[in-house]
């Protein structure tokens, strides 16, 4: 049984940028996953506030270098660290900025001691105040260059609080999790709810292959003076799939591949841009 249990765990212990991996299972004591990954998105596919697809013209672009980490501080309690080291906004129009983005620590609690349960409070940390201006490539008509503010954090702490329940089916190569979250925000901005579900399977015995579903909505209705960029997240929207892959290189390191997109068939796309991310990683765990 034991072994069952680790040939199902190794899925669930990696960091997506677009797609958060969920689960009810925590880390054996001592036991520690590190993942380092590259990601890039571009769109110039904008949804605003209102649901309305408007082409802006200039294409928006930003790429990532993240650190993810877990460690067990016992069975039943994990320590979690999600660090974006190098964050690079930038538009089509525009030079790029770059800089550190928003720091993540958590810890996860199995509730349950026979079933996957758990419950996860992360810290949101910003990395700066918001503010992050790119100059534009070309001057204005009056010989002036123009400036746009592309944060690297939105500049305010947030706690996540999520509940996660998994189960491993008997033959020892299939998964399935579900999970909800809520982000309280601070400095006026409004609170999020995400919800989402994801299954997965072992191929060959070296590759597996994991679907993912993710809904995010607005918990607040009123209109916020909060909104300055999209990248700050106020009123955004969103439904959101996507496929990893991880590929066992060894008993300890794995190869991982990742595309998501959005879309808006549960929850429609409010303030972001459309379009898919793929991101490239290794992951070692002991």
């Amino acid at each position: 049984m034991k072994k069952i249990k680790n040939s199902i765990f190794v899925l669930f212990c990696f960091s997506a940028v677009c797609l958060q991996a969920q689960s009810g299972w925590t880390r054996e004591a001592k036991g520690f996953y590190l993942q380092a990954s590259a990601s890039h998105f571009s769109s110039n596919n904008y949804y605003t506030t209102e649901g309305r697809l408007a082409d802006q013209g200039s294409t928006f672009n930003t790429s990532a270098f993240l650190l993810y980490g877990e460690y067990g501080i016992s069975n039943r309690l994990t320590a979690i660290v999600d660090l974006p080291l190098v964050r690079l906004n930038s538009f089509s129009t525009t030079e790029t900025v770059g800089g550190v983005g928003n720091i993540q620590l958590g810890v996860k609690y199995k509730l349950l001691k026979n079933f996957p349960l758990s419950l996860q409070v992360a810290l949101d940390i910003p990395s700066n105040d918001g503010s992050n201006f790119a100059q534009s490539k070309i001057a204005n008509d009056f010989g002036e260059f123009d400036e746009i503010n592309l944060p690297l954090s939105d500049g305010e702490f947030n706690i996540w609080t999520t509940l996660a329940a998994s189960h491993g089916f008997e033959n020892g190569k299939t998964y399935a999790s579900a999970y909800s979250s809520v982000n309280f925000r601070t400095e006026n901005f409004s609170h999020q709810f995400q919800a989402g579900a994801e299954v997965g399977h072992l191929f060959f015995d070296k590759l597996y292959l994991i679907g993912k579903l993710r809904i995010q909505k607005r918990l607040s209705s009123e209109n916020n003076v909060q909104s300055g960029s999209f990248l700050f997240g106020e009123g955004t929207t969103f439904t959101s799939y996507g496929i990893t892959s991880m590929y066992k290189l060894t008993d300890h390191l794995n190869l991982v591949a990742q595309y998501s997109d959005y879309a808006g068939f549960l929850v429609e796309r409010k303030n972001i841009y459309d379009g898919g991310t793929f991101s490239l990683g290794v992951a070692f765990e002991l």
